[in-house]
């Protein structure tokens, strides 16, 4: 099978998985035993009928679940994500306004990730049983179990409150002005505007919440490249490699590493996917205004179209960068096209 028909073939699993997400989500908000009006209105409104009428009709929590999952999907197909019930703004405009908060954090942390992960991972196999080798895996088995609320919270305690290294909660020191937005990075944004001042507190601010974000991902990716390259270390090239009179760094960069990649990249891939869906709880620990914390936010409202449009976004995010990993495998081993 050639790579465009790979490509292909790929693509068109795409649409139903984005079909079930968007089904599956739908359910679950419907399913959920309360009413989203209560939220908004005050208890003498939710006492007169014609008014509880006339809101439901006009968000469509009148019709019957097809007709309003028909309905979304339909709206959604346009573009239009529907609008928050808590605050009768498009979703949309709410979802642009705040993912790329959340991409600059995950590509913070997943930075952190691979830039630690993947040595840490080397180091340990190349010095397998060693004081090395067990240094790294009691990181990254810390990195695992280790709860991320808790994490950034000692994280907030120590370096913030105790030693003063770094700043608090929040993406920038409020009392700096901001540059004009034209990425959404606050740091890319700083750095066109060549506003020093807001790029120094914005990478200061992106500190803490990126290494707690990255260190479940860091563990996992040093776990998993270690676990590779133990295992290509053990093949018959290596050996001829080492007898051929190649340096030890020779063979494990030329030889070790580049064929151990192909695990790599799939933990790299779905560790930035997992972040991109993860970053709930770090958002709302340091008050990062990204798609995790508004999540939180329409979720204590009961507010669903945000918290459906936050999951479609996450969701898609997770096939592309799914596709992306899939193109990588079959573009380094072109077995994978057949399967």
């Amino acid at each position: 099978m050639g790579l465009l028909a790979y490509l292909i073939r790929r693509v068109l699993i795409t649409i139903p998985l984005l079909l079930l997400v968007t089904l599956f989500g739908f359910t679950l908000t419907y399913l959920i035993p309360a009413d989203p009006l209560a939220m908004v209105l005050s208890e003498r409104a939710m006492a007169n009928p014609q008014i509880v009428q006339a809101y439901r009709e006009r968000w469509g929590l009148d019709k019957p679940p097809h007709e309003r999952y028909l309905n979304y999907v339909s709206r959604l197909l346009q573009g239009d994500f529907g609008e928050s019930i808590a605050t009768q703004e498009p979703v949309g405009r709410d979802l642009m306004r705040y993912f790329p908060a959340t991409m600059e954090l995950a590509v913070a942390a997943t930075l952190f990730a691979v830039v630690v992960g993947v040595p840490l991972g080397v180091i340990a196999a190349t010095q397998r049983e060693r004081w090395v080798d067990h240094l790294a895996r009691f990181i990254s088995l810390v990195g695992v179990c280790v709860p991320v609320f808790w994490l950034g919270l000692l994280m907030l305690a120590l370096f913030y409150y105790r030693l003063q290294w770094l700043p608090g909660p929040g993406r920038v020191n409020p009392r700096l002005i901001l540059p004009p937005t034209v990425t959404g990075f606050l740091t890319l944004d700083s750095l066109i505007a060549g506003n020093l001042e807001v790029l120094s507190s914005a990478l200061q601010h992106l500190i803490l919440p990126a290494l707690v974000l990255g260190a479940y991902s860091m563990s996992l990716i040093t776990r998993i490249v270690r676990s590779a390259m133990l295992e290509v270390l053990q093949q018959d090239y290596i050996r001829v490699a080492r007898a051929k009179g190649l340096t030890e760094r020779l063979v494990i960069m030329r030889h070790a590493l580049r064929n151990a990649a192909l695990p790599s990249i799939t933990s790299i891939g779905l560790a930035f996917g997992n972040l991109m869906a993860g970053a709930v709880m770090t958002e709302t620990v340091f008050a990062w205004p990204g798609i995790g914390r508004y999540a939180v936010d329409a979720a204590t409202k009961l507010d669903f179209a945000p918290i459906m449009g936050v999951t479609l976004v996450v969701a898609g995010m997770y096939i592309v960068i799914n596709f992306v990993v899939d193109v990588s495998y079959a573009i380094f081993n072109p077995r994978v096209r057949l399967s």
